[in-house]
């Protein structure tokens, strides 16, 4: 609770109300905000269902609906990652703007992390067994504290934002197994390197672009994208990724399994389109 990124109970007091209405209340966070005292279990959970930790504690759904007790674990996040006005905001800037994770994570998106539904992609090499193209994961399988000797869950971390292990985004990040240890915690480096999926991603990451210059971690929504420019989390880091300079696009596209072409300018390189 005392680490960079933390839920910081110590800041708020006496301001959650049982009776509040999440997507109206003002913004704090307090022990009993994710746990209730008088239902919680010591029981694990298969994602996406609620763990132990958290049963009876309130929710909003991925339809944006109130419920008293949530199911899933995702629901307890939503109450202030979601319709709550005061929720925070991401440290980037992105082609596309949505800080309502509910409505990254609709099932209905081109693209998103398997938190509400399985994924939509069905081919995915770099999955670390045994995950599987058909899993689902918690909020809480990114976002945790960093020291496994800590209490589980999203309580402090040195990692920002709340995250469980070390994810660079600064342009010019040297690849190493330590910049991306989120990402290779489910997906593997080797696979990432040899290029399975993308035939140039080894290349981008030796000259430094992060994976977040491309890669939006939550997801895209249907309303803002499509599965033709937003499949396979893609959603540009405008401070990295600039319009080509040629034909004044800022684009990707998909073209089926493995291929798609890139209209952008990054590094100072023009993909005017730059197809693989």
């Amino acid at each position: 609770m005392l680490k960079l990124s933390r839920h910081n109970v110590f800041q708020y007091r006496d301001v959650h109300d049982p009776r509040e209405v999440a997507s109206a209340a003002p913004m704090h966070v307090e022990c009993v905000d994710c746990h209730n005292p008088h239902a919680l279990q010591r029981a694990p959970a298969q994602p996406p269902m609620i763990p132990g930790a958290m049963q009876g504690v309130s929710g909003i759904t991925i339809t944006g609906s109130a419920t008293a007790h949530a199911q899933f674990g995702y629901e307890v996040c939503f109450k202030c990652h979601a319709d709550n006005p005061e929720r925070p905001l991401s440290d980037i800037t992105r082609q596309i703007t949505q800080t309502n994770t509910r409505l990254e994570f609709e099932p209905s998106g081109p693209s998103f992390h398997p938190v509400a539904a399985s994924g939509v992609n069905p081919n995915v090499p770099s999955l670390i067994p045994p995950m599987t193209v058909a899993a689902v994961i918690n909020c809480t399988d990114c976002h945790s504290s960093d020291a496994t000797s800590s209490a589980k869950g999203p309580h402090g971390s040195v990692y920002r934002p709340l995250l469980a292990e070390r994810y660079e985004t600064a342009d010019f990040t040297p690849e190493n197994s330590s910049s991306y240890a989120l990402c290779y915690h489910c997906h593997s480096r080797n696979s990432i390197l040899a290029d399975q999926s993308f035939a140039g991603r080894s290349e981008h990451l030796e000259h430094g672009i992060p994976c977040s210059a491309c890669h939006d971690p939550h997801g895209i929504n249907a309303s803002q994208g499509s599965r033709i420019n937003n499949s396979h989390l893609i959603n540009f880091d405008v401070a990295i990724v600039r319009p080509d300079t040629i034909t004044g696009r800022q684009v990707f596209e998909d073209l089926g399994v493995f291929h798609g072409r890139c209209f952008l300018s990054c590094h100072g390189q023009n993909h005017s389109p730059k197809e693989y």
